[in-house]
């Protein structure tokens, strides 16, 4: 169980109102129906609000119920992952103040409501995951969260929290690793890290580090909700909250790098791995070349990886233009691909140039997506 930080961390706490539906954009906090497992969240970037998407529903429809408005300070919504409690946590960036947020909210929430914990953490986040997987033979939560602090030595991080702290207890930074605008992050069923470098046309694979005794911070002022829920606010809450320390970064190599001109990786954003330890890639291509979903089987030895995949979705008729993230989910069978104002669904076998078996809508630019386990 990943608890709810408190120390260092906004804690917004307020009594959950029941409801049918959810009240977007008034100033109640609703909690929306039993969202069952397997239902699809997506982040709305540029007007601060996360979708929620039912399962079953139709082609061509949005979403059925969202997260917005001034009281959840979603700001530049990125990437999103759920813990063992399903409560949802959001990366946020918003480029136009520079301001960074970390977001916990309440499984079920739906509507204009205040989130369970808001903190400023530096530099500019974006991929995160979270796994209950066991950590230097203790049972907690694991936390990754890929970000660029510009004011680092080497910018380029992944921030790893555990149970019970307050800030991160290790970053992975520095010459060994190669980070080079870590983007999507992903967690396998024995916590290995994946990443991809969106700057570097590659996928690492790194072995967690042994935890080290958690930093200690002050706890960050109480800052403000953002006035609208659209848009890039202006001006900066009052008091501004202060960044959590970073912690000395690990310096290591990768177990295992996917690049090369083999594997077609050029611009990766999302990843994922499914229970084979399949390797899904989503990737941009390059100006005036194709997006594509990637498939690596699991490599089975160390070092550059500098192979075919084993499947690719790409082609006219796929959809895929510039996609940021990809969720695979084998209950189901489906490959869910964030893509513009759309989220592609394809079969999890899906090869070459097939159309979309789903595509759902969004109001706005869809950034990451995460699915209820």
């Amino acid at each position: 169980m990943f608890p709810r930080l408190t120390i260092g961390f906004l804690v917004l706490s307020a009594a959950i109102v029941v409801a049918a539906c959810s009240s977007y954009g008034s100033a109640s906090v609703n909690v929306g129906p039993n969202f069952p497992a397997m239902t699809l969240y997506a982040s709305n970037s540029n007007q601060n609000a996360i979708g929620i998407y039912n399962k079953g529903q139709k082609t061509g429809t949005g979403p059925a119920f969202q997260i917005g408005g001034s009281s959840t300070t979603l700001n530049g919504p990125q990437y999103l992952a759920f813990d063992t409690t399903h409560n949802l946590w959001v990366t946020n960036y918003n480029p136009s103040t520079n301001r960074a947020l970390l977001i916990e909210f309440q499984a079920l929430a739906t509507g204009n409501v205040l989130p369970l914990a808001s903190v400023a953490i530096g530099g500019r986040p974006r991929g995160i995951a979270i796994s209950p997987k066991d950590v230097s033979s203790k049972k907690v939560s694991l936390m990754i969260i890929a970000d660029v602090i510009p004011t680092e030595k080497y910018p380029s991080q992944l921030l790893l929290f555990t149970e019970g702290s307050t800030t991160p207890y290790q970053s992975i930074a520095g010459p060994l690793p190669s980070l080079r605008v870590p983007g999507g992050v992903a967690l396998d069923s024995n916590n290995k890290i994946y990443v991809t470098n969106v700057q570097g046309a590659s996928v690492d694979q790194f072995i967690l580090p042994t935890p080290s005794p958690t930093p200690s911070g002050s706890p960050s002022p109480t800052p403000s909700p953002s006035p609208t829920p659209t848009g890039s606010p202006s001006g900066s809450p009052t008091p501004s909250p202060t960044p959590s320390p970073t912690p000395t970064p690990v310096n290591i190599r990768p177990t295992f790098t996917i690049a090369g001109f083999k594997t077609g990786v050029v611009t990766p954003t999302g990843i994922d791995v499914d229970s084979n330890g399949n390797i899904y890639i989503a990737d941009q291509g390059r100006l005036g070349g194709l997006a594509s979903v990637r498939v690596f089987a699991k490599p089975k030895t160390k070092g550059i990886i500098n192979a075919a995949p084993i499947r690719i979705i790409e082609g006219s008729h796929t959809g895929l233009t510039t996609p940021t993230d990809v969720k695979v989910n084998t209950t189901t069978g489906f490959i869910y691909v964030a893509d513009s104002k759309s989220i592609l669904v394809f079969p999890i076998n899906a090869h070459g140039d097939q159309v979309p078996t789903l595509i759902y809508n969004s109001p706005g630019a869809v950034t990451g997506l995460g699915i209820v386990p």
